[in-house]
């Protein structure tokens, strides 16, 4: 297994999508990011703008083909409701199914390390206790501890020299107000990931078709300072309650409101 760093590259978004890259061709490609719409141009927007910040990929190869990706960056830039000083921040890190349990989440982690010792006193993640995507079990077996508990996520760090833990921002979520007998939707979206920048799609879509008994408002977090204001990074609340943490499809937006307007 090799590891390569990267500023920007493709093959992370075709990861996520579980690509089959042992059958790799341009026209697959394609195929493969219809799914995401312009989702797949508004993620390498993202990484374009912050490079300067220090955004990096990394992406292990078996042979000449990817089989997972850690994607970090400082976490003063951290595009997540997390704050702190001399820590490098793990966004995201994912390993497709069938190359789990073979060692690629350690050895993507080995390296993130190595490259944060260079420049910062420890790694911080959010991660999740009852997920398969970012498991926070995975990080306390490589030595992260919990230093923080909000919802249903954990914040950890991994520290080598002496450094203040980091801290969840305060949620500071206001409630949009519209007219009696209409549903009230918000959508907190960052263009770090291509499928909440798609679930922002998909939401508009089903909010057109469900007419003007639904008000959407939209609130993208590219700008950390917005994501400060907030204290959220993303997320979709309907009628002021926290319903999706996640990236929703267009079928689960479109169950969820229908229930609340019936």
């Amino acid at each position: 297994m090799e590891i390569f760093e990267f500023q920007d590259t493709e093959e992370q978004t075709l990861l996520c999508l579980n690509y089959d890259f042992a059958k790799d061709w341009e026209m697959d490609r394609e195929q493969a990011f219809k799914q995401l719409g312009r989702a797949k141009d508004v993620k390498r927007f993202w990484n374009y703008s912050t490079l300067f910040k220090g955004v990096r990929i990394l992406v292990a190869y078996e042979g000449a083909s990817p089989v997972g990706h850690l994607e970090y960056i400082p976490i003063e830039h951290a595009p997540r409701p997390v704050k702190g000083e001399n820590l490098t921040f793990i966004t995201c890190m994912f390993v497709p199914p069938k190359h789990r349990w073979h060692g690629v989440g350690a050895q993507l982690l080995k390296a993130c390390e190595e490259k944060a010792r260079e420049h910062t006193g420890g790694l911080a993640v959010i991660a999740y206790p009852d997920s398969l995507f970012m498991p926070a079990g995975f990080f306390v077996e490589h030595g992260f501890a919990v230093v923080q508990e909000n919802d249903c996520a954990w914040l950890l760090m991994k520290t080598w020299q002496d450094v203040k833990p980091p801290e969840f921002l305060p949620r500071r979520y206001r409630t949009l107000n519209v007219p009696v007998g209409q549903t009230a939707v918000e959508i907190f979206w960052c263009g770090q990931c291509p499928f909440w920048a798609h679930a922002r799609d998909e939401l508009m879509q089903v909010a057109h078709e469900l007419g003007e008994r639904v008000t959407v408002r939209e609130i993208n977090t590219d700008d950390r300072a917005v994501m400060e204001q907030w204290g959220i990074a993303n997320g979709v609340f309907i009628d002021g309650e926290c319903t999706f943490l996640y990236p929703p499809s267009k079928t689960e937006l479109r169950k969820a409101l229908q229930a609340k307007m019936n």
